[in-house]
């Protein structure tokens, strides 16, 4: 009986522990699934990326269609458009024949008024450094020489901007695009007077520093001329000729001095030391060289566009064509839009003009020709054309020309 009593308690015990623990939860049943509707990921957050800040001058850009943001093609309906509400354009040139260009283009396009300043070369490069520097955006077109500045300062510093009209792109020699694009070449080269001269009466550059020649060689100033002195530099950057002709014109190897490092030193040294004269301009170097009547004979570096005067019977004078080594030296002029300009479609309007053949007109002279093939020389520009010459070296004459101009002003000094 006592172990009946035992086993019931038993019992009642596990009875008692299987109440007391926790159900197993059942898994909660697997929603169906629908063969058509593929597993989605969530969404990724949408990045809230604010449009880049521009700056002033890439606003302008931007508006101008200029720099990185030129477009694929023109469109000339809507610059010429453009242009007449601008109503104006502003040109700063070193040469007087811009104003013929700008009443040519004003009967073209008679709702913009043209401003065409005459300035210089050298004024035009400090007047746009001035006003770039100042932020006083006046100007809209470059039309102008100053490769050195261009090249070495306006281009680094954005002052100036690239525009080819796009039937030219093709058009355009590829070294008359760079670094912006090049309206004309012009020559510069060593004139005697044919009045008193049947032949140039010199045959080599070395007879430049022959005493017999000293006071008597005429150029436009190199010490007040950045652009002629450059043009004697760029000569010494042909040391191997010059060393070539001085052994043609002297007979013995060439023999350089402590403070002349080729013979293109040595040259320039050697033409300071004989005198050169130096003008006030141009105009001046003709009249002391070539004017009628003369009774004694002078050399005169100039350029050879002045031989107009020639064609109009006011001068007397050419070029030294078999000189030894070259004649002169071929310059460029060159046409661009003025970083910030007011007026940027009228701009590119008047550079579409300046490069054509209307109005390359006033240009299409002796010793000047554009720098698009199809347009062709007048008649009496023809004979000087192919001339022999070295090219104005842009970038030396600008990283170089203060220890050329110091050294060209103390050999004047030492004659």
């Amino acid at each position: 009986m006592k172990k009946m009593h035992c086993f019931v308690a038993f019992i009642v015990v596990l009875i008692l522990l299987a109440s007391c623990a926790q159900p197993t939860a059942a898994p909660a049943p697997a929603e169906p699934t629908k063969a058509s509707e593929p597993a989605t990921e969530p969404a990724a957050p949408v990045a809230n990326t604010p449009e880049p800040v521009l700056t002033e001058q890439e606003e302008w850009l931007k508006a101008a269609g200029l720099g990185d943001y030129t477009p694929d093609a023109q469109d000339w309906a809507s610059i010429e458009a453009a242009a007449k509400l601008e109503g104006s354009v502003i040109v700063y040139s070193n040469s007087s024949r811009v104003a013929s260009a700008a009443e040519a283009f004003a009967a073209l396009y008679p709702e913009i008024a043209i401003e065409a300043l005459d300035m210089g070369g050298a004024d035009v490069i400090t007047k746009v450094r001035e006003e770039q520097n100042a932020g006083a955006f006046t100007g809209d077109v470059w039309l102008s020489a100053g490769g050195p500045d261009i090249e070495g300062d306006f281009m680094p510093a954005k002052f100036l901007w690239k525009f080819i009209p796009d039937d030219l792109a093709d058009v355009i020699p590829s070294e008359s695009q760079e670094p912006i694009v090049t309206t004309s070449t012009e020559i510069f080269g060593w004139v005697y007077n044919t009045e008193l001269n049947d032949t140039c009466p010199i045959d080599n550059w070395w007879a430049l520093t022959d005493p017999v020649w000293s006071g008597k060689i005429y150029i436009k100033d190199p010490m007040n001329s950045a652009e002629d002195l450059g043009m004697l530099i760029s000569a010494t950057t042909h040391a191997d000729e010059l060393a070539a002709a001085y052994k043609d014109y002297f007979g013995t190897d060439l023999a350089l001095e402590e403070d002349t490092p080729d013979a293109g030193w040595l040259w320039l040294k050697k033409f300071a030391q004989n005198s050169p004269v130096g003008t006030p301009g141009g105009d001046e170097t003709v009249e002391a060289v070539a004017s009628l009547g003369m009774t004694d004979s002078y050399i005169g570096w100039l350029p050879l566009s002045k031989y107009r005067a020639v064609l109009k019977g006011e001068a007397v004078f050419a070029p030294c064509e078999t000189l030894n080594p070259v004649v002169g030296v071929q310059k460029r002029n060159y046409v661009a839009v003025i970083n910030q300009a007011p007026h940027p479609n009228a701009a590119k309007l008047f550079i579409k003009f300046i490069l054509s053949a209307e109005g390359f007109a006033p240009w299409n002279q002796v010793g000047q020709y554009s720098s698009i093939p199809t347009i062709e020389p007048i008649a009496d520009a023809l004979p000087f054309k192919d001339l022999k010459v070295w090219n104005f070296e842009n970038l030396y004459v600008y990283q170089n020309i203060t220890a050329f101009r110091d050294f060209y002003a103390l050999n004047l000094l030492s004659k």
